[in-house]
């Protein structure tokens, strides 16, 4: 997806990207709550670097072989449109120092529309967040 840094974030906020995600794509650490919306416009943009940059290394999803995960990602944002997002809920960190959040993201992948709604689990790497694994149910 090409987007102007003036157009709106395709987080689905009203704000500007460049105020919005974009903030955080450039580096400054995100919450959860606002890392979980800023992972999905990273998909819908394409920038998988922040993708993997905010994957925790103790997920599943994380791959040692950075250029074959890179590829994988970069593969799965073109096949995909991500078409809305909603955070229906972000918990409060627990006393094992994790954050949910969970969200119904619409896409269309190779064509056919689906949701995704995952209850996604975030932990601290160091200082900052970074997505760890969620629970997930498409239809």
């Amino acid at each position: 997806m090409k987007l102007s840094v003036n157009d709106p974030c395709p987080c689905g906020s009203t704000i500007k990207y460049k105020k919005c995600c974009g903030v955080f794509h450039k580096g400054r650490p995100a919450p959860p709550a606002r890392l979980m919306p800023a992972r999905y416009c990273a998909y819908a943009m394409g920038k998988v670097r922040f993708v993997i940059e905010t994957t925790h290394p103790d997920g599943p999803l994380h791959r040692d072989d950075t250029a074959a995960w890179r590829a994988e990602l970069t593969e799965y944002c073109k096949r995909t449109r991500f078409v809305g997002l909603e955070v229906h809920e972000v918990e409060p960190e627990n006393d094992r120092g994790e954050v949910f959040v969970t969200f119904t993201a619409r896409l269309e992948h190779n064509g056919a529309a689906s949701e995704l709604r995952e209850r996604s689990r975030f932990r601290r790497d160091g200082t900052r967040w970074k997505y760890v694994d969620g629970d997930v149910r498409e239809s």
